[in-house]
């Protein structure tokens, strides 16, 4: 696109460009179009893009939250922090995760934590791990997003009563 044509087309032109590769957030465009010093016309083309179907924060926070939520990948608490990252608001960020890791199937976040510990662990047995490996495998699955009951019931250090 020209540098002489008008600011509306080009915002609308730079938008689609950057949804060419994936799926974007409502945040993200508009950054990228205050990048570009183009922040005048990002209302109209964030509306112009909703219109098209090419903009939709829910979807992209649903099918975002599948896929950082899968087994073996991120825990619920990480998940939400790189949706909210994203513009995602938080609210709709959690109702995304608790929406994913219902869909991930029986025992939730603690099938969700065992199979990343499991797939970290090696093939070792997660029960015949020595103290020091058990801790640094639950300071990476905190850091993962886990919940420290959660990693505690998947490590074996407590069982509920």
């Amino acid at each position: 696109m020209p540098d002489d044509a008008p600011p509306l087309a080009r915002a609308k032109a730079l938008a689609l460009r950057f949804l060419a590769s994936r799926a974007r957030t409502e945040a993200q465009v508009r950054a990228r179009l205050a990048k570009a010093e183009l922040s005048a016309e990002a209302d109209a083309v964030v509306g112009w893009l909703r219109r098209l179907g090419y903009l939709d924060d829910a979807a992209y926070a649903r099918a975002r939250a599948r896929a950082l939520v899968a087994p073996g990948r991120l825990g619920p608490r990480l998940a939400e922090r790189r949706l909210r990252t994203a513009g995602i608001p938080g609210d709709a960020a959690r109702a995304a995760i608790a929406g994913a890791v219902a869909e991930g199937g029986e025992g939730g976040e603690v099938a969700l934590c065992r199979a990343l510990a499991e797939r970290r662990a090696r093939g070792a047995a997660l029960e015949t791990l020595d103290d020091r490996a058990r801790r640094r495998l639950a300071r990476f699955l905190l850091g993962r997003g886990f919940a420290g009951p959660v990693v505690a019931r998947v490590l074996g250090i407590w069982e509920d009563g």
